[in-house]
């Protein structure tokens, strides 16, 4: 696929099915400890995630990736912290999309006060894993035999970063 030109900004209303369709490709039992959840429809994905809520990446006009944070615990003294989610459409892979999510995502939550951001990530996804290695993120722990999932036990891997 050629290289396609990259647009990222907060997500609209516009941007609810392709995300949608990115969830349905990416999430399974090799991604997600939850692969049976489907989205009934974009609004429905709109009444969990309004506009704005996420940083949306669109390459030639057609949503190609996502990435969001959250607060982790919303007491002050873990204000600091955020949990990072993100998913990249598995026709862009690649291109470098992850990265530049990633970077947009680094920036916003430094701007609002966050130094350290977290995520988690089934063992099984060893793409996932080398991804977040390159942009810098650590592991910080394991939860071992954390879900059950195709007939086997598999560990959660917690990573974090400081910006």
């Amino acid at each position: 696929m050629e290289k396609a030109a990259l647009e990222i900004s907060l997500s609209t209303p516009a941007d609810y099915p392709g995300l949608v369709e990115i969830d349905h490709l990416v999430w399974n039992i090799e991604t997600t400890p939850a692969p049976d959840i489907r989205w009934e429809s974009p609004e429905d994905y709109g009444k969990q995630f309004p506009a704005g809520s996420q940083i949306v990446a669109r390459c030639n006009g057609k949503v190609c990736g996502y990435i969001f944070y959250k607060d982790v615990f919303p007491v002050p003294s873990n204000l600091h912290v955020a949990d990072l989610a993100m998913a990249v459409h598995p026709d862009y892979h690649g291109q470098n999309i992850g990265f530049e999510l990633m970077r947009a995502v680094e920036e916003l939550a430094r701007d609002n006060g966050k130094t350290k951001l977290s995520l988690r990530v089934l063992s099984t996804n060893e793409k996932a894993i080398r991804f977040y290695k390159k942009c810098g993120y650590q592991v910080q722990g394991r939860l071992v035999g954390e879900f059950y999932l195709n007939g086997r036990f598999v560990d959660d891997l917690l990573f974090y970063k400081h910006i």
